[in-house]
């Protein structure tokens, strides 16, 4: 059999005049040329299409022609041309940690912090130490852990860019490859730092598309090792977008883009996890904690089986159910730090949607009852699970161990639920979709005890459809591609675009 090998300057070619005789119907710019697509790129318009075209084109002298922001498009789509683009070592700068964080004005404390982590592992009068004892305890590293998440809540909010001097990018690349394989708590934290950082002035962002974050962050957006990777990677990316003025919305700490596509959004979904969730856990396919990548349901099947472009926001929030460490929130705290975050996301500028899971409805009642925008622009709410009056493993817990705020939050009795779920009644009918999925089998609680955690009188809210799923509470929110709680948010989406459409004919 006789083979053509076509060279990719020829098909560039090819692809340039079928796109000029059948154009997509989403074109706003026919593309035929490289020039054409860098321009495109540079601007942020068509960026799908333009990007489709470079990634034919033989030749990569119009890399050089690239705007940061441009660069940090490619970043975003995982695009291998990022490890073609030239850029500065971080690890051959050889950073010293303590002047590294020196760089960073932050007060008495940090500067007194750092003296600590410099104290090396044996003292330097005993001459039987060699150099390779002379490393960090393992208190000096979880002092350094101490203060990189002071760096990350300095960082949370706008700051002072004088404080933090520019060498934060490198000294936090330096971090993370240290960290990487022995604590990846540390390595994340830094992506996490990072992510903030970029988002704040287009001076991070630059250094970071400058660095050898590129490569890295360009490889995880597609490869990371975990989902969290994966959504961090791609927070970065984003957030650079916002400081270089090329999106005009940024993803606070709390806040992660698990989908965005290639289409201006019609609608945002927006995911609400439950007690001990997470992001990177609630949302995905049944499986053990080893299984880091696991089918993201969200992300991985919604764009799927829903034709319409949408975006999905997830939130993240610490919650605990004993009350022995662990930072504690309120639910009236919660809903202003994430009334805010949304805004800067910008959700509510088009409809919205809310999937919650069990203690996460509530904060979604919360969010909806403080926001009348919020609450003008939402389209649906899909609760599952949720106890609008409480459950009843909660007044166990309650009794046996000392509970953390959320737990007496899910008290049946507790008097804060009960206000939440009457001003929820007052505003809901202002929601066209309501719906409520409730659990049928019972959860392992403890040693041999199995209860249902948040039974029908509580899980059914008094509007709106309700559906009752044949699994465990924990389960609810990890359905497989055919199973009946996925059918059922299939057409909560479904009916939620119907009534989105209605609203762009008023």
């Amino acid at each position: 059999m006789a083979r053509y090998i076509i060279p990719s300057v020829t098909i560039s070619a090819i692809y340039g005049v079928y796109k000029s005789y059948w154009p997509d119907q989403n074109d706003k710019k026919i593309i035929l040329s490289v020039d054409d697509a860098v321009k495109l790129l540079n601007v942020n318009t068509n960026t799908s299409e333009a990007l489709r075209f470079i990634q034919h084109t033989e030749s990569k002298e119009f890399l050089k022609s690239l705007n940061p922001a441009a660069v940090a498009l490619l970043a975003r789509s995982g695009s291998e041309l990022c490890m073609k683009i030239p850029i500065k070592s971080c690890l051959d700068q050889k950073l010293d940690v303590t002047e590294a964080l020196r760089k960073f004005n932050l007060g008495d404390k940090w500067n007194s912090s750092i003296e600590w982590i410099n104290r090396v592992a044996c003292p330097e009068e005993d001459l039987s130490c060699s150099d390779e004892w002379l490393v960090r305890l393992p208190s000096q590293i979880e002092r350094l852990r101490r203060m990189l998440q002071l760096l990350y809540l300095t960082t949370e909010k706008t700051f002072d860019v004088s404080a933090i001097d520019v060498d934060v990018v490198p000294f936090l690349f330096n971090v993370y490859a240290e960290f990487y394989h022995s604590n990846v708590d540390i390595a994340v934290l830094a992506i996490k730092i990072l992510a903030n950082i970029v988002g704040e002035d287009e001076k991070y962002a630059k250094s970071m598309l400058d660095s050898e974050w590129l490569p890295l962050i360009s490889t995880m957006v597609t490869n990371g090792k975990s989902l969290m990777e994966r959504l961090l990677s791609h927070k970065v990316c984003q957030n650079a977008l916002s400081s270089l003025r090329s999106i005009n919305y940024r993803l606070s700490s709390d806040v992660y883009e698990m989908y965005l596509p290639d289409e201006e959004p019609e609608i945002d979904i927006v995911l609400i996890h439950g007690l001990r969730g997470s992001v990177a856990y609630t949302w995905r396919q049944k499986d053990s904690d080893e299984n880091l990548l696991s089918s993201c349901w969200p992300k991985d099947w919604l764009p799927l089986d829903i034709k319409k472009p949408f975006r999905i926001i997830g939130l993240e929030y610490p919650s605990y159910i004993f009350h022995f460490t662990g930072t504690q929130q309120s639910l009236q705290t919660r809903s202003e730090r994430f009334k805010e975050q949304l805004e800067i996301a910008g959700i509510g500028k088009r409809p919205v949607l809310f999937i919650c899971h069990s203690m996460g409805g509530l904060l979604a009642k919360k969010l909806l009852i403080d926001s009348t925008n919020l609450l003008k622009n939402t389209v649906g709410v899909l609760f599952i699970a949720t106890p609008h009056k409480g459950s009843p493993v909660a007044n166990w817990g309650y009794s046996v161990f000392q509970p953390t705020e959320d737990v007496r939050m899910l008290n049946e009795n507790n008097a804060i639920n009960r206000k939440l779920n009457e001003d929820f009644s007052a505003v809901s009918k202002e929601i066209p979709v309501i719906v409520s999925m409730v659990e049928t089998v019972e959860s392992n609680i403890i040693a041999n005890a199995k209860s249902i955690v948040v039974p029908n009188k509580s899980a059914v809210f008094e509007q709106g459809a309700v559906y009752h799923i044949a699994d465990v509470h924990l389960n609810l929110c990890k359905p497989t591609r055919d199973s009946a709680s996925y059918g059922v948010i299939i057409n909560f989406l479904q009916d939620c675009l119907r009534e989105s459409d209605k609203r762009k004919k008023l």
